[in-house]
């Protein structure tokens, strides 16, 4: 006889294999309106996706797939994020963290913003998407936007980093050096925003992000570069041409950014901005901002 354990581990299998496949089925049906080199077929996923799929199939293995095997299986199918997150409940598995929303992110951003209202350093506060959707004086005054509207041009962080038209692009690689370590922090971000969002390409949600790529034109030439890991990245200083106190000259400084996380989640979170050399020191107390690092 079968033990009570065997009949649920049975359970749980089948209704991970019905999901499988009526997430493919539902790929396949779609193929014929987009253009696609995939023919989602149950050999082409056990092939691309999980070697062992045609042993569950036909019963030989019952053995659930370990979680990262139901993601890349996801990955296979273009699945979205709550589609994603179906597929791992199906198997009992944790799912991934969704971005908060409503009155839960209105108080994460409350906190944020009390936060940084006593946060020594220039500062802004992004959400998952990048979206700038606060900042103190001090950052805007360090990276020359005192006089952009923030509330007629809501603003990305993409925005902010690849567009030539606001300063911090254009003060950011003004020679060699510099421009190389704009060059890395791109591709950091760019890998890091590739990793928190998996359905980056079968998301609605994601036109936007879709617009900005054809925008700018490096984003696409950083697409698939190495970057640095966070630690190199937290640690290694960028470079930014600013106004020096009672001169009209511009001289180089050196900084570092960071973040602070304001709930348990990664997002919405703080990054602000603390000196890397004397110069910088010298620019952040004309601000009134504290000029050691934390």
């Amino acid at each position: 006889m079968k033990s009570s354990h065997q009949d649920s581990r049975s359970v749980e299998w089948q209704r991970v294999l019905h999901k499988i496949e009526q997430l493919r089925i539902q790929r396949q049906q779609q193929t014929a309106s987009r253009q696609t080199t995939k023919r989602f077929t149950q050999q082409e996923l056990n092939d691309e996706a999980y070697r062992s799929y045609k042993n569950l199939l036909v019963g030989r293995s019952k053995r659930l797939p370990e979680r990262q095997i139901l993601l890349n299986i996801a990955d296979y199918l273009e699945c979205t994020s709550e589609e994603r997150n179906d597929l791992l409940l199906s198997a009992g598995y944790v799912p991934l963290p969704q971005p908060m929303a409503g009155r839960q992110l209105e108080r994460a951003l409350d906190r944020a913003r009390l936060l940084m209202h006593h946060l020594p350093y220039p500062a802004m506060i992004v959400t998952d998407m990048l979206d700038i959707v606060g900042f103190n004086d001090a950052y805007r005054e360090l990276f020359d936007l005192s006089d952009f509207s923030f509330a007629a041009d809501a603003l990305n962080m993409i925005d902010l980093h690849f567009n030539a038209e606001l300063p911090i692009r254009v003060h950011s690689t003004f020679d060699e050096e510099s421009q190389a370590r704009w060059e890395s922090h791109a591709i950091y971000g760019i890998q890091a925003f590739k990793k928190q969002h998996p359905a980056l390409f079968v998301d609605p949600k994601y036109d936007r992000f879709h617009r900005m790529m054809d925008q700018y034109e490096e984003i696409q030439a950083f697409w698939n570069k190495e970057a640095l890991t966070t630690k190199d990245d937290l640690e290694t200083a960028k470079y930014f041409l600013v106004q020096q106190p009672a001169s009209t000259k511009r001289r180089p400084i050196r900084y570092n950014q960071l973040h602070l996380a304001v709930t348990d989640q990664a997002y919405p979170r703080i990054e602000f901005f603390v000196p890397a050399d004397e110069a910088a020191r010298h620019v952040f107390a004309a601000m009134g901002c504290a000029v050691d690092c934390l």
